[in-house]
């Protein structure tokens, strides 16, 4: 080590080096009392001490008057002796008795020279097993030591007793930053339990005694995740000043420090991480849902932790909609992407990294623009550039959970009101699945509604009817959610919650863009007393009272066992077409005048109320393929008031469908087809096929302008030949009076009129489609 003597060469404190290195204490002592006391830790060339020349001397009495003379025990020599210490020399040539009083004197023992040695490492290369022994116990006392002053502090820490840390630590000097940063058998630091008890005094007496921002080594929660967890809006801010990049640290659960202040719903937090001015090299760069913008952040909003979960979907989940608020309301100035651009637009990818000197220089010129408000006047430029605009990063759409759900499904699962509403007006899509598990580590690509590929197990607008959430029913459906695969009808029919079949039921009926209402028949038939009330109301008007959009219902296979059909649920069809009817709550019946066709075919239905029969605008109704064993039978008509009420007989009662032209039956269980039927006077086409009908009515000779019946796959074994009745007359006749055969068959003279008009009906009456047979009515006779 001292292959240069000090005798060698001349500097300052020459004698010292001398004195220490042939131990004579007396020269020393003198040197000390003569002047030299200012050269004590003088180096030579080589960076050497009297220290490094008293530790080389086996039971040297100088380096003890060194030491307590005010000698520094840690100074290293520089590169020509490896950076070694007295400590490290003493160790080295096995001298016990050094290396005990250095310890004494406070010597490091965790000093390293230049090959990365220890003192303990360097008499166990020598075998100095003596001198290790001592050292390591040393070393274990030395611990010891620290770790109960460490202790203490964390107790005072947990206490908020703030003049006992700063007692604590002024004691420490050296050791101060050592201790501060301890982390004893895997526990958190001090700053850590600071900010997680929430002292700012605390955090800043650490942090101004080398406490470093580091994370757990385990659960890799930072300080500042702690801090933003419990709230301490100003310990986060001095977090912040300090270790800005720790809002980029992830936790063991993925969770970034902006989910953990959306967790307990410190929303002042997060609106603090998201407006600080971070510093430029640790911004990233991103890119929207369309990828058109790019825009800048010091982490991804739209981070989804260990269990798919962002920010957004935990504010819906949670309910908290001052949380919610602050996310969709948060803007990002952005970018037009340039299709000339070759960069890398990966969600994680960084802006090119700058040297340290450019990035200290673009921080201060950013910190001085801030300070001074100069970009004042390119903000207004930047506000006419077509290419840059404030844009929400959010991706309402994200699927969160597994992969399962939107924010959205889980604000519609917790009856979250308002927040389904800010999510609707923030774009989020109505229609979107909740799709089966998906394993987030599956693609690097994010998840949306558009990249759906059809996993959907349900809906939102499913969710709501099994929550019998009428009000966000009614949301989603006023926002265009759809039930096309009839699930939600399914499960409102299971719960039996007829409210909401008839909301979902009316989402199905259409303008009519054919068929017109029959405002002639409305007028007849609307008794004008009803709006009696009304005579004094000027502001009402025609659409008030009555309905204007001709409406065709479509209930065909609703795939949700529907066995019944109710007039409410036809009325409220109606008036989801025509909404102003409702501000005339007594005579909500008004709307059924507005129904022009009808389809409930493919389904489990049993009956047909009446009401259906009593549509006055109806000119198309289709109830095949259900399971219907009767038609309901007519009742009479009302009676106006100042007409005699005649005593109907119940076979010549007939339905009120004047215009119907178009009914299809086939495919049911009927046995019998009621006259009244054949008396329809539009009725132009009837199907029967497939029923039980063993008869069919002598009138259906009869009916006005029936041009098509297929009445086969049915149980029919011959054609009506005559009405009973006339039957039973002609056996009364008398053949002797011609004249009074002629006035029995002689027909009115309107009836003669039809006669000479060419009248085709078609029939198909057997299964093996026998070709129809045309007949020619020239006039109607018994004989």
């Amino acid at each position: 080590m001292l292959d240069s003597s000090p005798e060698d060469e001349d500097f300052p404190g020459r004698l010292l080096h001398q004195a220490a290195l042939w131990d004579n204490t007396e020269l020393l002592e003198d040197l000390l009392e003569g002047g030299q006391q200012n050269f004590l830790n003088s180096q030579d060339s080589w960076g050497r001490t009297p220290l490094h020349a008293a530790a080389i001397t086996e039971n040297s009495k100088c380096l003890e008057v060194l030491l307590n003379a005010g000698a520094d025990p840690n100074i290293q020599c520089g590169p020509r002796g490896e950076s070694k210490t007295p400590l490290h020399l003493a160790a080295l040539h096995g001298h016990c008795r050094n290396v005990s009083t250095l310890l004494q004197h406070n010597a490091n023992i965790l000093l390293r020279d230049l090959n990365g040695m220890t003192a303990i490492d360097l008499a166990d290369n020598a075998g100095h097993s003596k001198c290790v022994h001592v050292l390591k116990e040393a070393a274990d006392s030395k611990e010891k030591t620290r770790l109960d002053i460490h202790s203490s502090i964390r107790d005072a820490c947990s206490h908020g007793d703030v003049r006992s840390v700063q007692q604590l630590l002024l004691s420490l000097r050296d050791d101060a930053e050592l201790i501060v940063n301890m982390s004893p058998s895997g526990a958190n630091t001090l700053l850590f339990t600071a900010c997680q008890v929430g002292n700012k005094e605390i955090v800043k007496i650490l942090l101004e005694h080398g406490a470093d921002g580091r994370y757990h080594s385990v659960t890799k929660y930072s300080p500042l995740y702690i801090a933003c967890y419990h709230g301490h809006r100003d310990i986060v801010e001095l977090l912040l000043l300090k270790f800005p990049e720790l809002v980029q640290q992830h936790t063991v659960e993925r969770w970034l420090p902006i989910h953990a202040c959306c967790i307990n719903g410190h929303v002042s937090v997060l609106e603090l991480l998201f407006q600080f001015p971070y510093p430029a090299h640790i911004m990233k760069k991103y890119r929207d849902s369309t990828d058109q913008w790019e825009y800048y952040m010091p982490f991804d909003i739209n981070e989804r932790d260990a269990t798919g979960q962002n920010i957004l979907y935990v504010s819906a989940l949670l309910g908290n909609k001052k949380l919610l608020d602050v996310i969709l309301k948060f803007r990002v100035r952005a970018t037009r992407i340039s299709h000339l651009e070759d960069e890398d637009v990966t969600p994680s990818s960084e802006s090119t990294v700058l040297s340290p000197t450019r990035r200290r220089i673009s921080d201060g010129i950013q910190s001085i623009m801030s300070k001074l408000n100069l970009s004042r006047e390119s903000s207004v430029e930047l506000e006419n550039d077509p290419n840059t605009k404030m844009i929400c990063p959010l991706r309402v759409d994200m699927y969160c959970n597994n992969n399962t759900e939107t924010a959205l499904h889980a604000a519609i699962k917790g009856k979250h009101y308002d927040i389904v509403f800010a999510l609707i007006k923030a774009g989020a899509s109505t229609n979107a699945v909740i799709r089966a598990y998906h394993d987030i580590n599956e693609g690097l690509s994010y998840c949306s509604v558009e990249e759906d590929v059809g996993y959907g197990q349900s809906t939102g607008l499913v969710e709501a009817c099994r929550n019998r959430d009428a009000p966000i029913v009614d949301l989603l459906l006023k926002h265009g959610a759809r039930d096309d695969d009839c699930k939600a009808l399914s499960v409102a029919v299971q719960n039996c919650d007829e409210t909401l079949i008839a909301k979902l039921l009316s989402t199905k009926a259409h303008p009519d863009p054919e068929y017109k209402i029959n405002k002639k028949a409305m007028t007849e038939n609307v008794n004008s007393s009803q709006f009696t009330i009304f005579s004094n109301v000027t502001n009402l008007t025609y659409s008030t009272l009555f309905p204007n959009t001709a409406t065709m219902i479509n209930w065909h296979n609703q795939k949700c066992n529907l066995t019944q059909i109710k007039t409410q649920w036809l009325t409220d069809a109606s008036l989801h077409l025509n909404p102003k009817l409702k501000q005339n709550p007594k005579n909500y019946d008004i709307a059924l005048y507005a129904i022009t066709r009808l389809d409930v075919s493919n389904n489990n239905l049993t009956s047909i109320p009446l009401a259906v029969f009593q549509l006055y605008s109806l000119r198309y109704l289709n109830i095949a393929q259900n399971k219907i064993e009767k038609l309901p039978v007519p009742v009479p008509s009302p009676v106006k008031k100042g007409f005699r009420k005649k005593i109907a007989n119940p076979e010549n009662l007939g339905y009120c469908c004047p215009v119907l032209e178009e009914l299809y039956l086939q495919d049911n269980r009927l046995d019998h087809i009621p006259e009244a039927i054949f008396r329809l006077p539009s009725l132009v086409t009837l199907v029967v096929s497939n029923n039980k009908l063993q008869h069919v009515p002598y009138d259906m000779w009869l009916a006005p302008k029936l041009k098509e019946l297929n009445a086969s796959f049915n149980l029919l074994k011959e054609l009506p030949s005559g009405p009973l009745e006339a039957k039973e007359e002609l056996d009364k006749l008398s053949f002797s009076s011609s004249d009074s055969q002629l006035s029995c068959h002689t027909e009115p003279d309107s009836e003669s009129e039809l006669s000479d008009i060419d009248m085709e009906t078609k029939f198909n009456l057997s299964e093996e489609g026998i070709q129809p047979v045309r007949y020619r009515r020239k006039e109607r006779c018994f004989l």
